[in-house]
């Protein structure tokens, strides 16, 4: 025989409302965040040598003429704890004639006291800059700045500021090698 249930354990189920307020701040705040650090597309333009057009064509003297090889200068300037070493492709400048037993001494040596000859640097960064600003090179406005690895980042960012510009006669800034890349020493 079945019981008839009470009436004190009926329960009553409450309709509860749903709080999705903290989600969708959440929400707003994420979107942009993950919008904003992605990458859409990234480009990219590939120099093809196509072949020429058949012959008689328009044209076809344009086609066979190869295109010209980029002229670069390629500026480095290493800092290291014998001194700064400024060199391009060709080779790095020498200013002493004397000669180390493990290899060239540094184009610009430290100071007596033993710190580095900004100075001196910029001095020479600015009869390169005279020389090349004629020239057809590139990137007659780029400098490598490479330091070896135990060197303070303070020398290395002093040596960026006395790279990219400077003071002349009239105390108007000038730009010296504006583009800076930073490089690494591999041994």
């Amino acid at each position: 025989m079945a019981y008839k249930p009470s009436l004190r354990r009926t329960i009553q189920i409450e309709e509860a409302t749903l709080e999705i307020r903290p989600v969708m701040n959440l929400m707003v705040c994420l979107i942009p965040l993950l919008l904003a650090g992605s990458v859409w597309t990234k480009l990219a333009i590939k120099q093809l040598n196509l072949p020429p057009k058949t012959a008689g064509g328009p044209g076809t003297a344009e086609m066979e003429k190869p295109l010209e090889i980029e002229k670069r200068l390629g500026l480095n300037v290493i800092i290291s704890k014998e001194g700064f070493y400024i060199g391009s492709a060709s080779g790095f400048l020498q200013i002493g004639t004397q000669e180390k037993a493990v290899g060239a001494p540094p184009t610009i040596p430290l100071l007596a006291d033993g710190t580095f000859d900004y100075e001196t640097l910029q001095t020479k960064l600015k009869e390169i800059k005279e020389k090349v600003i004629t020239t057809d090179f590139s990137d007659k406005s780029a400098i490598i700045v490479t330091a070896e690895a135990d060197i303070p980042y303070k020398y290395l960012i002093k040596t960026m500021d006395y790279v990219a510009i400077y003071l002349d006669q009239d105390a108007s800034i000038k730009e010296l090698f504006p583009q800076i890349i930073i490089g690494q020493v591999v041994l």
